[in-house]
């Protein structure tokens, strides 16, 4: 379950190096290069934080510091204006991501409250959110924001 911690962060690094049609118009270049500069940014704090050992009430401070990080980043990255033609796609992934930040704040709490089944519920969550925003981060050319390290960890 910590590769779902982890994938939350790392899920921000990998978006933008890869590419569609859209890979030669210079709004979509620009786009990616935004993106992939708030990923560039976010990404290595959130996997810098360390993963969570055995005590739920690490859970709850992990997720806590992941998630402000998380949540700064997608606020940052929900500014940003794709070009026509990635619009849906992105809006997709950042629904995704915010999914993944959700369960990241649900991690956070049920750290605190040590249930342990909520635990494994917002890292399952997390997983499956990063699992399916990392391919469409690559489509997107979302490099950097597309890795799956800096997610909250599973045990």
């Amino acid at each position: 379950m910590r590769s779902a911690l982890a994938a939350v962060g790392t899920g921000l690094l990998l978006a933008a190096g890869c590419g569609g049609d859209e890979s030669d118009d210079g709004d979509a270049d620009a786009f990616r290069a935004e993106a992939n500069a708030v990923c560039a940014n976010y990404g290595p704090k959130i996997a810098a934080v360390p993963p969570p050992l055995e005590d739920p009430e690490e859970w709850a401070a992990i997720a806590a510091d992941k998630g402000d990080l998380l949540e700064a980043a997608v606020n940052e990255l929900r500014t940003l204006e794709p070009p026509e033609g990635l619009d849906e796609r992105y809006d997709e992934w950042l629904d995704l991501k915010g999914r993944s930040l959700t369960a990241t704040r649900d991690l956070q709490v049920a750290g605190a409250a040590h249930d342990e089944e909520l635990i494994g519920e917002a890292l399952a969550t997390i997983e499956e959110a990063e699992g399916e925003a990392d391919p469409l981060a690559e489509d997107l050319g979302l490099s950097d924001c597309a890795a799956s390290e800096s997610q909250p960890s599973g045990r």
